[in-house]
């Protein structure tokens, strides 16, 4: 009779509880199952994500320098090697100004030309280049000048001192030239920059435009 007595008792207990989880006798606690089940807002929509991405850097982390001075295969080199490093890279046209040069042409030799230079040097010129050109002729530049006022202002005071032979020619750049601009991180750009055009003896540094 008492096994009976304390069966009854057992399964009137787990009923009792049962009905109370339930919210049978009132309101559930808010922090027990299943309210908190509930209380889940879209839960099928939550997502673990892995491998994220990391922020870019922010503008004010990069670093942009322009570099002068490069031919165009030089300027195509230098770009492969900046982007390499992890940077970006672009090449622009570096258009060079034209030039006045105050200059004695049509030295039909070395001997003309170095005969024609010691004469100058007796006239206190310091200043001189003699530069060889094509058929074994010569020519001395003796300045090199952006605008042609101020060319010819240099050979009027040249034909004080009583050199007749020199004249003003107007002469264009040599060669095609251009010019990289390249942005990365500062941390690698200003590291890693002035060894990756140490190669170029031409090659200049400057700050970008803004």
């Amino acid at each position: 009779m008492a096994i009976r007595l304390f069966f009854f008792l057992l399964v009137l207990a787990n009923l009792l509880f049962f009905a109370w989880v339930q919210g049978y006798f009132g309101s559930a606690d808010e922090n027990r199952e299943p309210e908190r089940m509930n209380q889940q807002l879209q839960a099928d929509k939550l997502r673990i994500m892995r491998d994220a991405a990391a922020p870019a850097p922010k503008a004010a982390d990069l670093a942009c320098r322009v570099i002068n001075g490069l031919s165009v295969a030089e300027a195509d080199r230098l770009k492969g090697a900046v982007v390499a490093t992890g940077g970006e890279a672009k090449i622009l046209p570096q258009a060079e100004q034209q030039q006045f040069l105050v200059v004695i042409t049509e030295l039909p030799n070395q001997a003309a030309a170095e005969k024609k230079a010691a004469e100058l040097g007796r006239f206190g010129v310091a200043e001189q280049t003699t530069v060889p050109l094509e058929g074994g002729r010569f020519e001395i530049v003796l300045g090199r000048f952006p605008l042609e006022a101020a060319a010819r202002e240099f050979l009027q005071g040249l034909m004080k001192r009583g050199i007749k032979s020199a004249r003003v020619e107007a002469r264009e750049p040599p060669a095609l030239k251009a010019r990289v601009e390249a942005r990365a991180p500062a941390t690698i750009l200003l590291q890693q920059l002035p060894l990756l055009i140490a190669p170029y003896a031409d090659a200049t540094l400057a700050e970008c435009d803004k």
